[in-house]
């Protein structure tokens, strides 16, 4: 899958530290990487305030540039879109078409506009001049990964990779910039055996590979609602997992308790599916006390 990257400069919660940056990556193609990044985008934009843009290198598709031109063409035409976009009164974020060789100098041009995230979509492949250079470039690199024996394996084998990127495993620490990497999973179902993912987590935490809590999940909105121009309310971000991977993302990057430039703060939501599962054993434990 391709690179996702969340690149930040001039976050007010770190005004006067260097510009942070995240990557999302796969090496295979496919893995939703395009659709997660607008979802994303667009709520840290719309949502929760920050100033957004996305370098879009996933050649020869462009598929971010794609979903633009179809929010263009809704803009032009629909009446209903123009006044809503009007009513939001944010303007949308820019997406730069860019090679990955040229990523890393589109990166620093926009940084120098005073951006606070930057997404960077590459292409599903691995075998790509620049994309070294990008890794060592971000900060923090996300892993979208599904219930599926082949994306899982490829998924730790490129985890493994990353190993070698890592800031702490560089001779002169100033060659990398990479601080960690969080596989996550996406289109999740939960009518897939709970085994599945639960043999898949032990098995990445057995090869000290990190996982983080969130898992999107595969629904209707998922695809149909991705706007480069507007951003799923949160209500719905939640229903998806967005929310709480956003969240996952941010506190990570910038650590709970800051607040957006919005005024919300920062923090991990309950696992909604340990909190069931809690009040499962809460209410077979008050059952036995009864008999």
């Amino acid at each position: 899958m391709t690179i996702y990257q969340f690149y930040s400069s001039s976050i007010q919660a770190l005004p006067n530290e260097r510009a942070r940056s995240n990557c999302l990556c796969h090496p295979e193609g496919g893995a939703g990487k395009s659709t997660i990044s607008v979802h994303v985008a667009s709520a840290l934009c719309y949502v929760y305030g920050y100033k957004v843009a996305i370098v879009d290198c996933d050649y020869p598709q462009n598929t971010v540039n794609v979903y633009r031109t179809r929010d263009k063409q809704l803009l032009a035409s629909d009446p209903a879109f123009q006044k809503r976009l009007l009513k939001q009164d944010i303007k949308p974020y820019p997406i730069v078409i860019s090679s990955v060789e040229k990523a890393v100098d589109s990166i620093d041009k926009l940084e120098q506009q005073g951006f606070d995230f930057i997404l960077v979509d590459t292409p599903g492949t691995v075998n790509i001049v620049g994309l070294p250079e990008l890794l060592r470039m971000v900060q923090y690199i996300f892993l979208p990964m599904e219930a599926d024996l082949g994306t899982i394996a490829s998924t730790m084998g490129y985890m493994q990779i990353l190993n070698g990127f890592l800031k702490s495993a560089q001779p002169d620490p100033d060659e990398s910039n990479l601080l960690g990497f969080y596989a996550f999973w996406n289109r999740y179902v939960k009518s897939e055996k709970k085994s599945t993912y639960d043999k898949a987590a032990k098995l990445l935490r057995e090869k000290n590979l990190p996982l983080l809590n969130s898992k999107v999940e595969l629904m209707i909105s998922y695809k149909e609602k991705r706007s480069t121009m507007f951003s799923l309310p949160e209500r719905e971000l939640d229903k998806l997992g967005l929310g709480r991977l956003i969240m996952e993302m941010l506190t990570l990057v910038l650590g709970a308790g800051e607040v957006t430039p919005s005024g919300k703060v920062i923090e991990m939501p309950a696992n909604t599916e340990d909190a069931a599962v809690a009040d499962l054993s809460d209410a077979a434990d008050a059952s036995d006390d009864i008999l």
